[in-house]
């Protein structure tokens, strides 16, 4: 078992490593290249892919070109009869925790890669998580930072299955995603 004594001085060494560390905000926002919903019975359902993910980010710098990065993400999802009765809206949250690594700098662009794992909250029915990997550029400005990159999560089950037959979340997910960080 750990003692009190060094367990605080591990929270104190942790604290004087964090603490001049920079941390960042700001927004990220993209396209989904994959549909949230998979019609695995067309005669009952259709769907409409997501026009856009968008949401709040933040990131803590640390030495080494290291970060790590928290979003809070969300998507719109809508499916509904195909014999033209209405259709259903629901909400997707996401909440990708990252690791990230950049390269050496390539002039203004600097290559990054990133891994960890997404959790998602799929309107009130279920939640769901999966590992999340993902790479792009990155340009430092004076005072922001401008990235592009794609993300690909391999959630770990369908979490509308059970709900409702015919139709069911997709395990893989594809964006291409932007973003801008102060």
């Amino acid at each position: 078992m750990v003692s009190m004594s060094r367990l605080c001085a591990l929270f104190l060494l942790a604290a004087a490593v964090a603490l001049p560390q920079k941390i960042s905000f700001g927004l990220k926002g993209g396209v989904p290249l994959t549909d949230a919903l998979k019609v695995t019975d067309s005669s009952r359902y259709f769907s409409d892919k997501a026009p856009f993910v968008i949401g709040p980010a933040v990131e803590l710098h640390l030495p080494l070109g290291l970060s790590v990065e928290a979003d809070l993400l969300y998507r719109r999802l809508q499916y509904g009869a195909p014999a033209g009765a209405a259709s259903t809206t629901g909400q997707v949250w996401e909440v990708p925790l990252l690791a990230k690594g950049r390269l050496p700098s390539l002039l203004i662009f600097t290559p990054f890669v990133s891994a960890g794992f997404s959790f998602r909250r799929l309107a009130s029915l279920a939640n769901g998580r999966g590992p999340t990997v993902g790479g792009g550029l990155e340009a430092k400005l004076p005072h922001i930072r401008l990235s592009a990159e794609m993300r690909y999560t391999r959630w770990g089950a369908s979490t509308l299955k059970s709900a409702l037959a015919g139709l069911t979340s997709q395990l893989n997910q594809a964006d291409v995603m932007l973003g801008i960080m102060f």
